[in-house]
């Protein structure tokens, strides 16, 4: 069984891809980290998902709410599901 840090570790860029988008939105919109307070975060909290701490799909909906962005906005392309790896002609 995998400790929950293991099983994290192959997302962690993941997330830190995510908490880029989440600045860069939030940039765009002209917002400051304390407004995600308006929208139920600690600014610590938020700080932490720009950083790209983990985080759950409610997090992710209510951070595309004040982004006014959509979710499927933030998160194309960036993960990639272990088929997407082989080799799509098989022999």
């Amino acid at each position: 069984m995998l400790s929950g840090m293991e099983d994290r570790a192959p997302y962690d860029g993941v997330f830190k891809e995510l908490g880029g988008r989440y600045r860069k939105w939030r940039l765009k919109r002209g917002l400051v980290q304390e407004d995600a307070m308006e929208y139920g975060f600690s600014v610590r909290h938020y700080q932490q998902l720009e950083a790209g701490r983990s985080h759950n799909l409610k997090t992710l909906f209510k951070l595309s709410n004040m982004l006014n962005v959509d979710p499927e906005d933030l998160i194309k392309g960036l993960v990639r599901t272990p088929t997407s790896k082989k080799n799509k002609n098989p022999k």
